[in-house]
């Protein structure tokens, strides 16, 4: 549904297109979710796909192109839940979320239900490695200032900015050409002087060890490597043995939280690789559809081809879905999981469809 300037308001989707339609035109009442809907709305437009697996599919993608304004408002839930991004800023960083396609997110985990226990355990990954997790961004403000930046960067500028002096109390005041900082420099970082953050807040930060701790934590998320709970565990020993017991006691509870991620993470991953298959869904015609799911995501899709011809266009898309490594390097767009969890559930809530999915 598009509104008078031609913005889509909302995008639905229904297996029986006229009632759908006439539901919104016989809504009454300035509460009513329909009603509301169809003031706004000016022109309607609509397509068919060929099964409800694919109409849900294509309704997330236009939703997620569009973002129209009521389909945005009326999302409800009456569990909150987070997501863990690791943000691809200049300065990246750790974050947790509420929506699943952060804009500034290059990797995405979850859906966690415990948000509070996500958080404390995304706190001790960034002490641990050194990553940041402040909401601090990098952004230009003119000529003037970056909020973060590497003690190995340059924080000069060419452009001077201009101020007033005044020679002596006789005199005039004149025009004097001064370099300014790039960096707007803040007073101090808690985190750092306890040694739990590289502080790229106050320029502390070398770039290449920063990118290496990012390395470090990301790797972590994405189960290969356990290197900040293997460091965690070296470091408790060794307060213990030091009969530091405040600080094995602190590092005791921080292995028991990057425990319960790692959990977590594990099972996400898990979830991940499972959802790998050729999905052939009935069309009302009784004819069948074939999507090629690749790690939860579709990759293709098309109608069950029957030529020979097709049948061997089809079979190379497929041996280029299944077999070729993703030039990105990950599997899985994992910067936006709703596609994702739209295909766990479709085969969550109809289990007799696990039977129409073939090993690719």
């Amino acid at each position: 549904m598009f509104s008078e300037s031609g913005t889509v308001v909302y995008v639905g989707q229904s297996r029986v297109l006229r009632t759908r339609l006439l539901s919104y035109f016989r809504a009454k009442g300035r509460r009513n979710k329909a009603a509301r809907i169809l003031r706004h709305a000016f022109r309607i437009e609509w397509e068919y796909t060929p099964t409800e697996f694919g109409a849900l599919l294509r309704e997330l993608r236009l939703i997620k192109l569009h973002r129209p304004h009521f389909n945005r408002m009326m999302v409800t839930d009456d569990w909150p839940r987070g997501y863990l991004a690791l943000t691809g800023e200049p300065v990246p960083g750790l974050r947790v979320v509420a929506q699943s396609d952060y804009p500034n997110a290059v990797a995405m985990y979850g859906p966690f239900r415990k948000v509070f226990e996500l958080r404390e355990a995304a706190q001790t990954l960034a002490m641990l490695t050194g990553v940041r997790d402040c909401t601090i961004d990098d952004h230009q403000r003119g000529t003037a200032t970056r909020k973060l930046w590497f003690a190995d960067h340059d924080t000069s500028v060419s452009t001077p900015q201009t101020r007033r002096t005044q020679q002596s109390s006789g005199d005039k005041p004149k025009l004097v050409k001064a370099k300014a900082a790039v960096a707007s420099r803040v007073a101090g970082c808690l985190r750092y002087e306890l040694n739990t953050c590289s502080a790229p807040c106050i320029g502390r930060a070398a770039s290449v060890a920063y990118t290496t701790a990012v390395t470090v934590a990301r790797e972590f998320l994405e189960g290969k490597s356990n290197a900040p709970l293997d460091a965690a565990q070296l470091a408790m020993l060794d307060a213990a043995n030091n009969l530091e017991f405040e600080r094995a006691g602190s590092l005791r509870d921080h292995i028991a939280r990057l425990t319960w991620l790692q959990q977590r993470l594990q099972q996400f991953h898990a979830n991940v690789d499972r959802l790998t298959f050729r999905y052939h869904a009935l069309a009302p015609d009784g004819g069948e559809h074939v999507y090629l799911v690749r790690r939860g995501t579709v990759r293709a899709e098309r109608a069950l081809p029957a030529e020979a011809a097709d049948c061997a266009e089809w079979k190379s898309i497929a041996d280029r879905v299944y077999s070729e490594a993703d030039t990105t390097g990950a599997d899985i767009p994992l910067h936006d999981l709703d596609e994702f969890h739209l295909v766990s559930s479709w085969f969550r809530r109809r289990p007799t469809e696990k039977t129409r999915t073939f090993a690719p």
